[in-house]
């Protein structure tokens, strides 16, 4: 009796002894789990910094890059106004207007494209005197005569912030231009007067001044282009004049 009851108790013992040790295992085999999962979510968190470093770069970028359209003003002042007031009188067509006879900023309008110049328009008071234009650069004169489409034009050879162009003065009065064809005219020199409005001196146009500057030694008469990219021929001269 006393045998069987002390192995009875030695396997109650047993049982308990491996069912702690199954416990204790288990736990053990659990938690590298908690480990496992805490290792990952310090890799996600940590694989996330970069995104933030990204973002910054992309804008940081972004903000800096236009810095340099600053530059496109730098020629300013590189031609003496041809008329005063520039900014005062260039308020209707300026370089790269596009018109039609139904879409004009001038009525009546005759012409379609692209302007290749900038108009300097009259002041009320100045429809029935004479308005005096200068030479905006130094150079040769290349021609003096009358044009279709502007009447009294003088052609003149001049060099603009480096490059080599000729700046075309249109609706003048033929008569009044004492600028001779192969002499040298200096800039802010007087010579010529605006033709009458509407008259053959403008060609039938308005009293105004069409002033362009196109690349190069070749005289172009035109005063309009049929598209946007043949612009790239000519020079905006409103970068180039004064800014009063």
């Amino acid at each position: 009796m006393r045998r069987t009851l002390l192995l009875g108790c030695i396997l109650t013992s047993v049982v308990v002894l491996a069912a702690c040790t199954s416990k204790s295992v288990v736990n053990t085999v659990n938690a590298p789990v908690v480990t496992s999962n805490a290792n990952v979510a310090v890799n996600v968190n940590t694989n996330a910094a970069p995104v933030a470093n990204v973002n910054t770069a992309q804008f940081v970028n972004v903000n800096t890059a236009p810095a340099p359209v600053v530059n496109v003003n730098a020629p300013a002042a590189a031609l003496t106004s041809p008329l005063d007031q520039p900014t005062q009188r260039i308020t209707k067509k300026f370089f790269g207007t596009y018109v039609t006879p139904q879409h004009s900023p001038v009525q009546p309008e005759r012409f379609t494209g692209y302007h290749t110049a900038v108009d300097f328009e009259t002041f009320p008071g100045e429809a029935n005197i004479d308005v005096p234009v200068v030479a905006a650069c130094t150079g040769k004169v290349r021609a003096s005569q009358y044009v279709s489409g502007y009447g009294g034009v003088m052609v003149q050879q001049c060099v603009v912030a480096g490059q080599t162009v000729t700046a075309l003065y249109g609706h003048l009065r033929l008569a009044s231009i004492s600028a001779k064809v192969g002499t040298t005219l200096n800039a802010g020199t007087k010579f010529a007067v605006l033709g009458k409005g509407y008259s053959t001196e403008t060609d039938g146009e308005r009293k105004h001044l069409h002033f362009s500057l196109h690349k190069g030694t070749v005289i172009v008469w035109k005063g309009y282009v049929s598209t946007k990219g043949a612009l790239v021929d000519w020079l905006d001269p409103l970068l180039y004049l004064p800014k009063s």
